[in-house]
């Protein structure tokens, strides 16, 4: 029997089979990272439902900039119910802190915009 060369002596026969394992297992975990890290992004953006409901009380602002009325009202929709609140300022009677909480059914989100009041003078 012939002894084994130099060069092969530290060969494994499973070795390229071993490193394809390990090459697969690296791309899949990177793979799966990949995906979380996509899955969170797209999770984490506002829906166009969310947009909507903001243009709607953005819409509502730019109104009552045009014709102010400081007094508090309710709007009822379909889907969801819009009020807005206002109070005064302490410190600065012309300030008014004007609130509009849009409440659906599994939340409620609240947008909060200070607006001058002018008192029309003779």
């Amino acid at each position: 029997m012939e002894s084994p060369r130099p060069y092969e002596k530290f060969y494994f026969r499973a070795s390229s089979l071993i490193e394809s394992v390990i090459a697969i297992t690296i791309i899949a975990i990177c793979l799966l990272v990949a995906l979380k890290l996509y899955v969170t992004i797209l999770e984490a953006r506002p829906s166009i439902n969310k947009h909507r409901l903001k243009f709607k009380v953005d819409k509502l602002v730019s109104e009552m900039k045009l014709n102010p009325s400081f007094t508090s009202e309710t709007y009822d929709f379909k889907t969801y119910k819009i009020r807005k609140t206002v109070t005064e300022n302490e410190n600065q009677q012309q300030l008014k802190k004007v609130s509009y909480s849009i409440e659906q059914q599994k939340d409620t989100i609240t947008y909060h915009y200070y607006i001058l009041a002018y008192e029309d003078q003779p």
